[in-house]
Order: structure tokens, then C-alpha cells, then sequence
């Protein structure tokens, strides 16, 4: 069984893939914690302030390894930034459909699943395994950025989700399914 799966084999992978993955999977298990009943009855909205932590935590993971790339730290940084975007993002779109609890670990797939099939024979990646694209890979970033935005656009909009039965329930009536 080994190598069949070398990027999981490499030092970049495993410091921007997997170690980028820490703050998703933090946020995803650390929020979400308040119950429906009290979520709908409250004077602020919990969910959306995890929501907006969640795109601060990535704004700032962004920030960062922009300095660092304007610095002079290429490489690995840039990766770093990207993938905690693209993880906070991926969280933040699971997070309100299947709630916190199952969010973390399928968040926490994505990277497993990129380095599994998200490979070419080529040595470069398919278009949607953002991971393991190059670090200075600006179709990536714009990527990442992109799925931070939608997830958090998504997580502002959509109520909080006891598991996400509720949620899909409400979106199979309206379309009468």
C-alpha cells in the first residue's frame, strides 16, 4: 500500500495542506453551540458572528501570507493563506447543512480526498483540488477566495442546522419535492 498516495509523503503538502486545515476544523467544532430554540429567540444571531469570525480568521490567514510573500517568504506561505481560506470556506458551506458536529470531519476530508484522486500524471492538480495547486498559483487563490465568499455568504443567509434535517426539509417544500 505505500505510495500510493505521495503527496501525503511530501513536507509542503503536510505544512500547507494539513496544517491550514487546523483552523477550520477548530472553528467548525468550537462554534455552533447555541440550540435552535435559543438561536431563533435570541437578540443576536450567533450563527452569523461565527460566520463573520470564520471569514476573519481566513482575512487574516490571507493577510498574513501576503506579507510574508511581499517579504520575501515564497513558497509555502502563500499555500498556507490560500488553504485556510479554502477549508474556512468549505466549513462554512457544510456547516449550516449538516451542522458543526459533521462539518469538522468532512471539512477535514477535503485535503485526503485531494492528495487521494485530485493529483494528474502530470505532477500538476485538477482544477478543483485547490490544495495542491503551486503556491503562487493565482487561479487558486481567486478559487479559495471565492468558496470563503460563497461560504460565507451562505452561513450569513442560512439559519443554523440541527444536523441539517430541518434546513433540508425547508428546501424540499419549497420545492415541493
Amino acid at each position: 500500500m505505500e505510495g500510493k498516495i505521495p503527496a501525503l509523503r511530501s513536507i509542503p503538502f503536510l505544512l500547507a495542506g494539513l496544517i491550514a486545515l487546523l483552523p477550520a476544523v477548530l472553528w467548525a467544532n468550537g462554534t455552533g453551540r447555541a440550540a435552535s430554540p435559543a438561536e431563533h429567540t435570541a437578540v443576536r444571531a450567533v450563527h452569523r458572528w461565527d460566520a463573520v469570525l470564520a471569514v476573519g480568521l481566513a482575512g487574516a490567514a490571507l493577510a498574513v501570507s501576503g506579507l510574508a510573500h511581499v517579504v520575501g517568504f515564497t513558497g509555502i506561505a502563500g499555500a498556507v493563506g490560500r488553504n485556510t481560506a479554502v477549508y474556512l470556506g468549505i466549513a462554512l458551506l457544510l456547516t449550516p447543512v449538516v451542522g458543526h458536529r459533521v462539518a469538522a470531519p468532512l471539512t477535514a476530508a477535503y485535503p485526503l480526498v485531494c492528495a487521494g484522486v485530485g493529483g494528474r500524471a502530470d505532477g500538476g492538480a485538477e482544477p478543483w483540488a485547490l490544495v495542491l495547486h503551486r503556491p503562487d498559483s493565482a487561479p487558486a487563490l481567486a478559487a479559495g477566495v471565492a468558496v470563503l465568499a460563497a461560504g460565507g455568504a451562505f452561513a450569513l443567509a442560512t439559519p443554523p442546522a440541527a444536523g441539517g434535517v430541518r434546513w433540508l426539509r425547508t428546501v424540499a417544500a419549497q420545492f415541493r419535492l
